[in-house]
């Protein structure tokens, strides 16, 4: 369907069945939540998490990632969306949600070769590299495909850890105003696990 028609079609029934709603929206947004996901089409995150429009403040990157402290000045679109979240909007939780059959993550477990006609693409994925680093490490028995798929969780748990990297968020967490969590949608089966940090695992 062409673009201007969906355009028409929101403006005809979404927009006019729920008029007082958006133009409530007008006065400012006040999301709950800051989402963390990877720019994959399939991932929609508001309907994932069954959320209307000024819910969810987005982040939407190659498989999820959020630069450490040390490397913001080289990532500086996706730090200063995660500091005006917090510093601004006050958001109460951050989700950073990675999900199965990532493309960004089998790109990680490539040679550097396979990707050198993505040279932005081959640096930024390059940041998880120790996440696969250690899949490789600690489970050498396992098949490809299932490192990958560990690849995909535990790289989202990664993230928080560098968000932790942050003083603004760190002191958040500590004073128990901010809450984060790392979850895993399966794009076939359309479950949704959430990590936990006691059993170290999806559940």
């Amino acid at each position: 369907m062409a673009l201007k028609k969906r355009i028409e079609q929101f403006k005809e029934s979404e927009y006019e069945a729920n008029k007082d709603f958006y133009i409530g929206l007008k006065a400012g947004q006040n999301p709950h939540t800051l989402f963390i996901g990877c720019s994959d089409s399939r991932v929609d995150a508001e309907t994932l998490f069954q959320a209307s429009a000024g819910e969810l403040f987005q982040i939407r990157n190659i498989a999820n990632i959020v630069p450490r402290q040390d490397k913001a000045s080289d990532h500086i679109s996706t730090v200063s969306a995660v500091e005006y979240a917090v510093k601004v909007l006050k958001v109460e939780n951050i989700i950073v949600c990675g999900h199965s059959n990532c493309g960004g993550c089998a790109a990680i477990r490539k040679p550097a070769e396979d990707i050198k006609n993505l040279p932005f693409t081959g640096e930024w994925i390059s940041q998880s590299l120790p996440v696969s680093d250690y899949v490789d490490r600690e489970y050498p028995d396992m098949s490809e495909e299932e490192k990958t798929v560990l690849l995909e969780k535990f790289n989202a748990v990664q993230q928080l850890d560098n968000l932790m990297s942050y003083d603004f968020v760190r002191q958040k967490v500590e004073s128990g105003t901010l809450n984060l969590q790392a979850c895993y949608y399966d794009i076939g089966s359309g479950d949704i696990t959430v990590y936990d940090y006691e059993q170290k695992s999806f559940y």
